[in-house]
């Protein structure tokens, strides 16, 4: 699951999914529930790339 919001990792962590959480409000990434993400991309959307979402599941 690919999410931009705390509650959806927070979901997708209560459901057993692997999430990349991408914050839609950067600053925000530090909120408890985008602990939860098993890849957590700081910068938001301006920080992502696909490159580095497929990496992370490539390996896992």
């Amino acid at each position: 699951m690919i999410g931009d919001a705390a509650p959806g990792a927070a979901a997708a962590h209560a459901a057993g999914m692997r999430c990349v959480a991408v914050p839609y409000v950067p600053a925000q990434a530090d909120a408890p529930p985008f602990a939860t993400a098993g890849l957590l991309v700081r910068g938001g959307q301006a920080g992502f790339t696909a490159r580095e979402a497929l990496a992370w599941i490539a390996v896992r």
